[in-house]
Order: structure tokens, then C-alpha cells, then sequence
């Protein structure tokens, strides 16, 4: 890792997963070992666990490396939703990672209507666009 300067995200996955349920689980393994250790959130499957995604995010700051951006219905039963439809921070998600200069991505994470996933892929990136122009960045955030 350090001799390419690589750097390694454990992606948390939910209450199943019994190494790895929560960013903070994740954060609290890797928080004393080099920087370039830290964590993927899967705001899906951290709100299953009982995470606050904005809290969370603020406490990873810059071991952040990664998010997988996927709504739930439902706060723990684990049925994948579009994003805007389901247990979802939206703003409070982006104004956290502008808040901490997050310089990662932003991945959708699109779990449901495998034989014809576009319509739902769609209406959710067109959710987190209108999220951001809604707080004033119509063409993306770049820090």
C-alpha cells in the first residue's frame, strides 16, 4: 500500500455482517492505522445497521474514500429503493460531504427491477441532481 501509495476502503454491509455493519465499525478498526485506511459507506446498508449517514460522515471525514448512494424503504428491513423514496438524509447527505471536502464519488447503487432498471436509475440520479441544484450547485460539486 504505501510503496504505490494505494489507497484501501472496507465497505460496510449492513446488520448481517458481523465484521463490518457500520461505517463506524469500519471507522473504529481502521481510525490508528495508516490514512490511506479507511471506509466506503453504503448509505443503504449503514442506515440497516443504525447509522445517522450525516453523522456518520462527519465522524469518517477524511477516511472516507467511497459512497455507494442507495435509499431504503423501510429503516431496517432491507428493501432497496430508489433514491428520494425511501430513508434517505438527501441534503443533509451532500451538505456533509461538502462539509468535509469530500474529493471521492458519489455511486448509485440501483438493486431493484433487474429486468428493466433505466426508468429507476433515472429517476434517481435525476433526484440527487435536483438535490444539488436545490442547494445551489446545478452543474455538480467539485471542490
Amino acid at each position: 500500500m504505501k510503496e504505490y501509495d494505494f489507497r484501501f476502503a472496507i465497505h460496510n454491509h449492513g446488520p448481517e455482517d458481523k465484521l463490518w455493519p457500520s461505517p463506524l465499525d469500519v471507522l473504529h478498526a481502521v481510525k490508528n492505522m495508516d490514512p490511506r485506511m479507511g471506509c466506503c459507506i453504503d448509505v443503504g446498508h449503514a442506515v440497516r445497521a443504525g447509522a445517522d449517514i450525516v453523522q456518520t460522515i462527519h465522524a469518517v471525514g477524511p477516511r472516507l474514500f467511497n459512497m455507494h448512494m442507495k435509499t431504503w424503504q423501510t429503516s431496517r428491513q432491507g428493501q432497496p429503493g430508489r433514491s428520494g423514496r425511501g430513508h434517505n438524509a438527501g441534503t443533509g447527505i451532500f451538505e456533509a460531504l461538502i462539509a468535509i471536502k469530500y474529493k471521492g464519488f458519489v455511486d448509485l447503487e440501483y438493486e431493484i427491477h433487474g429486468d428493466d432498471p433505466m426508468p429507476g436509475v433515472a429517476e434517481s440520479f435525476a433526484f440527487m441532481r435536483g438535490v444539488l441544484a436545490g442547494m445551489g450547485y446545478a452543474n455538480g460539486v467539485t471542490l
